[in-house]
């Protein structure tokens, strides 16, 4: 383990735990707390090590202590140079820690935070290096045997730059098998996410079995972030981060930095595939890659560049002493010790005398924080005061300290948030909450100010919709004047735009209409549906639906998951509640509060998202427009799915039998003939069995008529449907007898 940074130390006195002296603490987690500490033995013999314990109040918690044990069983018999060793198991009071060696340097998350911070870059060649040094890490965990011989068949599972250590001396060392399996250990809650959500693999985010290929994914993640100091699969929410996951879409990202090169982006493909029978086999042939890589580069790369690499970006952290006591300290140590092996000799102090910080007024940092306007009324979350910056998200996030950063809040002044003025009366954003009607008189609610602007530009309300501002009279939405902006920004989203075609939406005709869309032109735009105050948005990529915005209720997610008893009402308006003020979005509230696991809910996402678009045909009138070379809002969740076999479940699902029998009364006479031309194979479809059974009599029996008698039982609601499918697809098509 190595020591923290100093912004992140929390300096303590010095004191005994059972045979150790606690200097600082380093780092905390979930469940245990981390001390940098040294023992004594004789002769004045002392040993700087690291002491990981339980925290108190998990001690007495028997699932707690057994995840600790399993990580002290699976780490102890580990020995190896590029893992951090384990010296000592045990407990002092009731209370088990790890004692583990202590590693003089940074983990890979700050070294590359420093490096961004400094606007410097990690070269490719050590970037490599690193990579290929935890690859020997990983290729001797997993053929470790335990005590007896058995194969461990270890599987890390958290491999991420946190638990990448990297010593001023250039060594690199991984730890943290918190969350490791073993084959000898049994599973560790099974079905439930374990380590950080950005460097998952796509089978782990999916709840699926994990072998060790899911470690090499998120090698794979490390060694891009390494190259690019930015994040790969980082969104704006962890369900976001979820499905980049999921998706695996490392080409768009590569095209964002053509600085790596080739046989480098070749071994970032092979580790990064989603498919992890298409990965490295083992880390074995990973690093051989690497390093076939560094020796065609020419370059001796080895810890030395490392080491230089450490000592530029931390000048002076590399130069300090491992036991950092100034003067005043010495007398604590005695004193808990009860020895002065630790006194420094020849009068020379060991270590540096820290310098004092000037204290800030905070009532000072307020009013800076504010643009000077700032009083101590209210606090706001930093992400509030972040909104807006410039960015990349969706994977292009910069490498900026910890995984999950510590929630900052800064005292803001409520006074100086400019009042939201309605029709007929002033409100404060932040304070405010609004309820929505819709035109059956149903009422959702209550929102708050952020959640009300996110279902406006996520089309989930219209202008026309009425709302209640703190329980006051029903006005439309586009009489609230804070939200006129908004609704303008969104109308006007579309102007300029190439508007292919449009026209009045006719049932009978719309399957053929979207099936055009996706197969012969290939559509990259948009499919707008418009019925009054309905609305519903359709995104195409190449004639793939990759979102949707839909302001029907029933298509909303909240709708979406209580329909499917998930969840109630009720949860649904407290996880609103809950998430208003830290900006969730309701997906992101229901996970952070525990009702639906994120991978489970991306799934329902996606079952969500094929679902809106099926009942795409479920519209009998309005309007539709097509537009051209139309991009989904950027930092929008895409989705990916073959439209070919939702048009199918449209032809079984949505139209009545009564209308097929309608629409195809004229052909029943005529023959149904096979174009040859088709761009679609009968196969896309996926057809059920019964249907096929149907596809495979048309060349006996063309004729509708004759084939509806020609199946078996009482086939002809069956046969009309594949009839109407097989000629809205342009796979047949009705020819005079």
């Amino acid at each position: 383990m190595t020591m923290a940074d100093n912004e992140s130390v929390s300096r303590l006195k010095p004191r005994k735990f059972g045979k150790y002296l606690l200097l600082e603490k380093i780092g905390s987690g979930g469940m245990a707390e981390i001390f940098k500490a040294v023992v004594q033995g004789a002769e004045e013999f002392q040993k700087v090590l690291v002491v990981k314990r339980i925290l108190l109040p998990y001690s007495k918690d028997p699932n707690f202590v057994d995840m600790f044990v399993a990580e002290a069983k699976i780490t102890a018999p580990l020995q190896h140079a590029n893992l951090v060793s384990i010296h000592e198991f045990d407990e002092v009071d009731g209370q088990y820690y790890i004692s583990m060696e202590y590693v003089h340097g940074r983990d890979l998350q700050k070294v590359m935070a420093r490096a961004n911070k400094m606007g410097q870059h990690i070269p490719q060649a050590i970037a490599l290096f690193i990579a290929g040094e935890v690859c020997k890490a990983l290729r001797y965990a997993y053929n470790s045997k335990d005590p007896y011989g058995r194969p461990m068949n270890i599987i890390h599972r958290d491999v991420s730059p946190s638990n990448v250590l990297i010593s001023y001396d250039g060594d690199v060392k991984v730890t943290d098998f918190g969350v490791a399996k073993a084959a000898t250990s049994g599973e560790a809650g099974s079905g439930m996410l374990k380590g950080k959500l950005g460097y998952m693999s796509p089978e782990q985010v999916l709840g699926r079995e994990l072998d060790h290929r899911s470690d090499l994914f998120s090698l794979g993640i490390i060694l891009f972030e390494c190259l690019t100091l930015k994040r790969l699969f980082l969104g704006r929410t962890d369900l976001q981060t979820l499905i980049n996951v999921r998706d695996a879409d490392l080409e768009r990202r590569l095209t964002r930095h053509p600085e790596i090169e080739e046989p480098i982006a070749d071994i970032l493909r092979k580790a990064l595939e989603k498919d992890p029978a298409k990965r490295y086999a083992n880390a074995t042939d990973m690093l051989a890659d690497i390093e076939d890589q560094l020796y065609e580069t020419g370059k001796r790369v080895g810890s030395d560049m490392l080491s230089a690499l450490m000592r530029e970006i931390f000048s002076e952290e590399a130069e300090s002493d491992i036991l950092p006591l100034n003067v005043e300290e010495l007398s604590e140590v005695r004193a808990a010790w009860g020895a002065s092996s630790l006194e420094p000799k020849s009068g020379r102090t060991t270590g540096r005398k820290r310098k004092g910080k000037k204290k800030t007024d905070p009532k000072k940092k307020a009013r800076k924080a504010s643009g000077g306007k700032a009083k101590i009324t209210d606090r706001m979350p930093l992400a509030e005061v972040k909104a807006g910056t410039d960015k990349e998200t969706d994977g292009g996030e910069v490498i900026e300290g910890d995984e999950k950063a510590e929630k900052v809040e800064i005292p803001v002044d409520e006074a100086s948030r400019p009042a939201v003025r309605t029709r007929t009366t002033r409100i404060s954003p932040q304070k405010s909450m609004f309820q929505l009607k819709d035109s059956e008189g149903n009422i959702f609610g209550p929102v708050s100010f952020d959640n009300l602007l996110s279902l406006i530009k996520s089309r989930a309300v219209s202008e026309d919709e009425q709302c209640s501002v703190n329980d006051g009279p029903w006005i439309r939405v586009k009489e609230v004047a804070a939200l006129q902006e908004h609704l303008e920004n969104r109308d006007n989203e579309y102007s300029g735009m190439g508007l292919l075609f449009e026209g009045t939406i006719e049932r009978q005709k719309l399957l053929h209409t979207v099936y055009d869309l996706c197969r012969n032109k290939r559509l990259t735009g948009a499919l707008l549906f418009r019925k009054g105050s309905s609305q519903k948005e359709v995104f195409f990529r190449d004639g793939r639906p990759r979102l949707i915005f839909s302001n029907l209720r029933h298509e909303l997610l909240g709708e979406f998951l209580v329909q499917r008893n998930l969840i109630t009402r009720e949860q649904v308006n407290k996880a609103l509640m809950e998430g208003k003020d830290v900006g969730f979005r309701l997906g992101d509230s229901i996970v952070a509060q525990g009702m639906v696991p994120a991978h489970v809910l991306a799934q329902l996402q996606l079952e969500q998202f094929t679902q809106r678009f099926v009942e795409i045909f479920k519209w009998q009138r309005g309007w539709f427009g097509v537009f051209e070379k139309t991009e989904p809002p950027f930092n929008a969740v895409t989705y990916d799915i073959d439209p070919l076999p939702q048009l199918a479940e449209a032809a079984r699902s949505i139209y009545t039998a009564d209308e097929i029998r309608s629409y195809l009364a004229p052909y029943s006479r005529m023959k149904l003939v096979r174009l040859e031309n088709s761009r679609t194979a009968v196969s896309e479809l996926r057809l059920h069995p019964k249907e096929m059974r149907v596809v495979n009599l048309i060349e006996s029996h063309p004729v509708p008529a004759d084939l509806v008698g020609a199946v078996p039982g009482n086939g002809e609601e069956l046969t009309l449907r594949v009839i109407f499918l097989l000629t809205q697809t342009e796979i047949y098509n009705f020819k005079t007898v």
